[in-house]
């Protein structure tokens, strides 16, 4: 039977990745995890929770709360996942101007690297990008997950911002970091409940 992790113990280790976890009341998440049971599956899994903000567009500040989860499978080229946002006005006094919300879904692998760092644990440094559609907001938009982990200091960086970036949105232009949230990767041999078992060895 494949090891199950309950969502307080997830949070507990993802938090080793961030910098600063915050609470983050807008969204939640909640998917069963499991060790990849094929032979050589080699399947890994990414979970985040965290905002990315764009410049400005005249008074309006766009910013957007995202929630995502997934499997990926490096050697094979294989994405599958997805998960919901809310988009809304950082400039407005609370409670902030809601302009969008949706869902939202990885379509396409695009790439992976760990940048030869450490693992910890169970936590993988790296940077997965994907294609992936928005409801509301653009369809095949390049979507970049970054995992880094605090515990290890500089050998746990990627060089980027923890959490994720929205590349070259048809409205907003790209969605950086804004420093609140977190996000986590795996080392290979994970899976959610699902998830793994469409991808192509």
């Amino acid at each position: 039977m494949g090891k199950r992790i309950d969502r307080r113990t997830f949070v507990k280790t993802a938090a080793a990745g961030s910098v600063a976890a915050a609470s983050l009341p807008l969204f939640g998440t909640s998917a069963a995890f499991a060790r990849d049971e094929d032979e050589g599956g080699g399947h890994r899994i990414f979970v985040f929770v965290s905002f990315s903000q764009a410049a400005a567009q005249g008074l309006v500040l766009p910013r957007i709360g995202m929630t995502g989860a997934g499997t990926f499978k490096p050697a094979a080229r294989h994405v599958n996942g997805g998960g919901s946002y809310v988009l809304s006005d950082q400039a407005t006094s609370i409670p902030k101007r809601l302009i969008a919300s949706g869902r939202w879904m990885a379509r396409e692998f695009v790439s992976y690297t760990t940048k030869g760092l450490p693992s910890y644990g169970t936590i993988q440094p790296g940077i997965l990008v994907m294609k992936a559609d928005v409801e509301g907001i653009g369809n095949g938009l390049t979507l970049v997950v970054v995992c880094n982990v605090g515990a290890l200091g500089p050998a746990g960086s990627t060089g980027e911002e923890e959490g994720w970036e929205l590349m070259d949105t048809p409205a907003y232009g790209t969605f950086h970091q804004a420093g609140v949230g977190i996000s986590h990767m795996s080392v290979e041999g994970f899976t959610i409940a699902g998830l793994g078992r469409g991808a192509q060895d």
